[in-house]
Parts: C-alpha cells; structure tokens; sequence
C-alpha cells in the first residue's frame, strides 16, 4: 500500500463521497421546491458539520448538516419567528497560548443557540481560536449547487476561519440574521 492507499484514506474517501451524495441528493430536492435565499449564513460545528441560518419566503430557515462519518441526513427547518439567545465568549490564553499544547488559545466572539421545534437548540459558534465561518450569496452557495462538487468536497472546507481582527465585524453580520 502507497502512502494515500492506508485503510484510513480509504475510508476518509467513502466518507466524503457518502457526505457529498447527501448534499447533493439535498440540493436537488431545494431546486425542485424553488428554495433559493438570496444570502446564507453558515458556521461550522464541533462535529465535523454545519449549522447554516436565511431568510426566505417570509420565513427563517435552519439548516443542520450532518457531521463527518456520521449517518445523519441534512434537516431543514423554517420558523415564523426564531427563539434565540446569545452567549457572550471570552477565554482568556493561558500558558503558552496553545503553542506546542501548553495552555490555552484565546477565545472571542459570540455562540447563538436557537430552539428548534423539538425543544432541542442548535448551535451557530462565531468564535475566533474556535470556529470557523462564512456568509455566502446564492450564485456562490456551495450547498445549494446541484453538481456534483470536484473530488467530493466538503462544504465546510470553504469556511474562513474566524480571525481575532474579524472578531466585531463576524459578530455584527451574526446580529442581522437574527433581528
């Protein structure tokens, strides 16, 4: 076995492709209902997934994506009107910072937590040192398009990591998807 042949990459591989066949299988059946938001709101969860909010037809629209490796299938949800609350982060560094794994990374920015109909809340961290993020148009959205994406890319590899000086800015455009 070659260096990218190992049983792991393999089954990284099958992985990817399982996640994109859903997304993809997610995206035609949007197109087919004419679900098409002008601007979405993504950011990426501790699973491996997405949590991505808009508005459109009047309505808000949760979009929860499956984490890597897991079963799940992507799950749309629209509200009237959302029920939501915001927690303020702030964690100091610690140690070293994170350098080399001693102490702690520094950690800025807000997690909102929406509920969802089944009393559950899901998660929309904007933190920098911990999340990653990004606000998409529709002609750009990787998630709504419905080819398939080149070597089974994963929508959460377009996401910015949130960087401390972008901290405000991520924080404000947050707010405006949830007035």
């Amino acid at each position: 076995m070659g260096l990218f042949d190992s049983a792991e990459e393999q089954a990284r591989k099958a992985g990817l492709k399982k996640l994109e066949d859903k997304r993809l299988a997610f995206a035609q059946q949007l197109a087919r209902q004419g679900f098409a938001p002008e601007k979405m709101l993504f950011a990426q969860n501790d699973n491996g997934g997405f949590t991505a909010l808009c508005r459109f037809a009047g309505k808000y629209w949760l979009i929860i994506s499956p984490g890597f490796g897991t079963d799940d299938d992507f799950i749309l949800e629209s509200y009237d009107a959302l029920d939501w609350r915001v927690e303020e982060v702030l964690v100091k560094s610690e140690g070293m910072g994170g350098i080399f794994g001693f102490g702690k990374k520094a950690e800025e920015g807000n997690e909102y937590f929406i509920r969802r109909h089944d009393g559950s809340e899901a998660r929309m961290p904007f933190v920098c040192g911990r999340g990653n993020w990004f606000e998409v148009p529709l002609a750009k959205n990787p998630l709504l398009k419905t080819q398939r994406r080149r070597g089974d890319a994963n929508v959460v590899w377009d996401m910015k990591p949130i960087d401390r000086t972008q901290v405000a800015r991520v924080v404000s455009i947050a707010a405006e998807y949830f007035k």
